[in-house]
C-alpha cells in the first residue's frame, strides 16, 4: 500500500516539476520574417520562442512559405513582418497578430528596417504587443527595449558623423538596399541594380557606373551582394579600385554569420569611414 502511495506521489511530483520547471513551456512564441526583426526580438524578449521564417539572403516577395512554415505562423502568439509579404495580407488571422513596419504604407523600397527612427518606432509597438500578451514581463521588455533604441541612437550618431568625410558617393555593386542607411549620413548611393534583389544589372548602368568611378577617381567601391563578386573583379581590373564589403542589415556574407543586427550596422559605418573617410 505504501509503496503504491508513494509511486503515485513520485508520479505526481515528477509531472509538477517538469511541467513548471521545464523552460520554454509558457514562453510566448514569435516568429519574424525577416533576420533583423528577428534580431530585434531576440533582444527585446530573449525568453520568448523565436522563429526566423525566411533564411538570409532570400526574397521576402518570392519566399512562398511550406506547410510547416504556416503552423509556425498559426502557433505564433505574435509576427514581426515588413509589409512586403503577400501571402500574410491573404489570412485574416494571421495579419490580426501581425506587427508591420509599413504601418499599411505602400512602399517601393522593401528595406524598411533600414530606417531607423521607423525601426524605434517598431520597437515601441513590439513592446505594447508584448506587455499584453505577457504582462508580468512588461517591466523587462521595457527595459531591453530602451536600451536597444539608445544603441540604435548612438549608431544614428556614427552614421551623422560619416557626413564629415571628403567622399559622398558610395558607389555599391549590389542592388539599392541601403538608401535609408546613407541618407541618415547624407551620403549618395550609387547602386548597379534596383531595390529588389532579383533586380538585374543593366549593362548601360554598368558601363555608366564604371565610367564614373574613373573619371572621379573614386577610391573604393562596396561590394552588397555575394553574386556580385564578379562585377568587383571587374572594377579592380578596370579602375584599380579596392573593394569593402556593405550588408543590408543581414548577415549574407559567411563572415557576417554571427553578427547581430547593431553589429551589422556598425561594421558598414566602418567600412564607410574607411573608403569615404581615408585618404586615397
Amino acid at each position: 500500500m505504501f509503496s503504491r502511495f508513494s509511486g503515485i506521489l513520485t508520479a505526481c511530483f515528477l509531472f509538477l516539476f517538469f511541467w513548471g520547471y521545464i523552460p520554454g513551456v509558457s514562453a510566448l512564441s514569435i516568429t519574424a520574417t525577416v533576420y533583423p526583426l528577428y534580431d530585434v526580438a531576440r533582444y527585446v524578449a530573449p525568453q520568448a520562442r523565436i522563429h526566423l521564417l525566411v533564411p538570409p539572403g532570400r526574397d521576402v516577395h518570392h519566399f512562398e512559405p511550406g506547410y510547416r512554415d504556416f503552423l509556425q505562423l498559426f502557433q505564433s502568439d505574435l509576427i514581426l513582418a515588413v509589409g512586403f509579404e503577400p501571402w500574410l495580407k491573404k489570412h485574416r488571422l494571421l495579419q490580426k497578430k501581425t506587427l508591420f513596419l509599413t504601418r499599411g504604407q505602400k512602399l517601393e523600397d522593401p528595406h524598411l528596417w533600414l530606417d531607423l527612427p521607423r525601426l524605434e518606432d517598431f520597437i515601441h509597438r513590439m513592446v505594447h504587443k508584448l506587455e499584453v500578451l505577457d504582462p508580468k514581463g512588461a517591466p523587462s521588455y521595457r527595459k531591453r527595449a530602451q536600451n536597444l533604441i539608445s544603441l540604435l541612437e548612438e549608431i544614428r550618431r556614427e552614421l551623422k558623423g560619416l557626413s564629415r568625410c571628403p567622399r559622398r558617393r558610395v558607389v555599391i555593386l549590389g542592388h539599392a538596399a541601403l538608401t535609408y542607411l546613407l541618407r541618415e549620413a547624407g551620403l549618395k548611393p550609387i547602386s548597379l541594380a534596383g531595390v529588389h534583389p532579383e533586380s538585374e544589372v543593366v549593362p548601360g548602368r554598368l558601363r555608366s557606373v564604371l565610367l564614373l568611378v574613373k573619371r572621379r577617381r573614386i577610391p573604393v567601391v562596396f561590394l552588397l551582394d555575394p553574386e556580385f563578386r564578379k562585377y568587383a573583379l571587374l572594377f579592380q581590373r578596370q579602375a584599380g579600385v579596392r573593394v569593402l564589403t556593405l550588408n543590408p542589415g543581414i548577415p549574407l556574407f559567411p563572415e557576417d554569420r554571427n553578427l547581430s543586427f547593431p553589429e551589422l550596422l556598425r561594421k558598414d559605418i566602418k567600412h564607410l569611414r574607411e573608403g569615404l573617410c581615408a585618404r586615397n
